[in-house]
């Protein structure tokens, strides 16, 4: 009997992970009509990508939160959309038919997601350092009393921003990292980088936000990766009619939120491979169903339709790990392939 029931929780838990696992491809059959051709092909376009849009959100999120995010305008969806695929397209007159695959950008979804309370994503820590230079004459300071940069870091206490979560360095460090002082921030030595990260539970996400004062008054803010050595830098304009501080640590959390965006886009770049394929198939059900089951795989991180036509269509599967890794996988999920020069086929 624990026999049985040991097989039919492992049969719900593998369940649960393939449904865990979302696609941010959708196919959108259009066919419109307007007062040209041209014009049917725009509105097809816009909404195609508001159905894909809809259709990926509602897979992470609530149907409540899918009718507020169906509020947006055109602009702000197209914000979310990475790229767009067609096939069988005719066009004439006043209609526009074609088949459009509809690829959402994963990161930025969920990111927005998460900035306005639509679902719970694992934060993501980050140490912040601030270093200060009052005058381009002065010194950088750090731990001395009057950074006023690192007070106003410190009164904000920890800031959230979507799936990120920012903390500021406190005097822990000052006792616990030997040498740790404004110059060695600025041009931080391997020994000192990885005394801070261990003292920040492991992770190595340490960002040094160096603000200087400019001759003019404006503050030219400076964020340095300490991880992979990326900086980068922003100038906040002096504006008596608010806080200057204020407005740099705001840009700031975005600057170094759209650093870590660009950082995970390159490692999932690097990661991912692709190879191009082809399937027979007898109508298109039974492409959608089989390429929701090749999406599925668990080597697979994505199947992206190039084109259709004459009951074939050309398609690459994105995969991680090793080429005779995913042959298995799919073998052992009832798939086969065959090797036709720069292509496979797939069965």
């Amino acid at each position: 009997m624990k026999k049985i029931l040991l097989i039919l929780l492992s049969g719900v838990f593998l369940s649960f992970a393939a449904q865990a696992k979302i696609s941010y491809e959708v196919l959108v059959p259009v066919d419109v009509e307007a007062e040209n051709s041209v014009a049917a092909k725009d509105k097809a376009m816009l909404e195609a990508q508001r159905k894909a849009f809809l259709e990926v959100a509602g897979k992470l999120t609530s149907a409540e939160n899918v009718e507020k995010l169906n509020t947006l305008e055109d602009g702000s969806v197209q914000h979310f959309i990475q790229s767009v695929a067609v096939a069988n397209e005719k066009a004439g007159g006043t209609k526009y038919i074609a088949d459009l695959t509809v690829a959402i950008n994963e990161r930025l979804l969920k990111d927005y997601l998460a900035e306005n309370d639509m679902i719970k994503l694992e934060p993501e820590e980050l140490l912040v350092i601030p270093v200060f230079r009052r005058s381009p004459q002065g010194y950088p300071l750090l731990w001395e009393e009057d950074n006023l940069w690192r007070q106003n870091w410190r009164a904000k206490g920890l800031i959230k921003f979507g799936a990120m979560q920012m903390r500021t360095i406190n005097d822990q460090y000052r006792y616990m990292v030997e040498d740790l002082n404004a110059q060695n921030a600025l041009y931080m030595p391997d020994e000192i980088y990885k005394q801070i990260a261990q003292i920040n539970g492991g992770t190595g996400k340490v960002y040094v936000l160096f603000a200087e004062t400019l001759e003019n008054g404006d503050l030219k803010v400076t964020a340095k990766n300490q991880q992979n050595k990326a900086e980068d830098s922003f100038t906040v304009l002096r504006d008596d009619s608010s806080d200057i501080f204020d407005t740099a640590i705001e840009k700031s959390v975005m600057f170094v939120s759209n650093m870590e965006r660009n950082i995970q886009n390159n490692d999932t770049s690097a990661a991912v491979k692709s190879v191009n394929a082809v399937y027979m198939y007898q109508d298109m059900k039974d492409w959608l169903v089989k390429s929701k089951a090749l999406s599925e795989l668990d080597a697979v991180e994505g199947v992206e339709t190039k084109s259709f036509g004459g009951g074939k269509v050309n398609f690459s599967i994105n995969y991680t790990g090793s080429l005779e890794h995913l042959w298995d996988v799919m073998q052992e999920n009832g798939f086969s392939h065959e090797s036709a020069g720069n292509y496979y086929i797939i069965r």
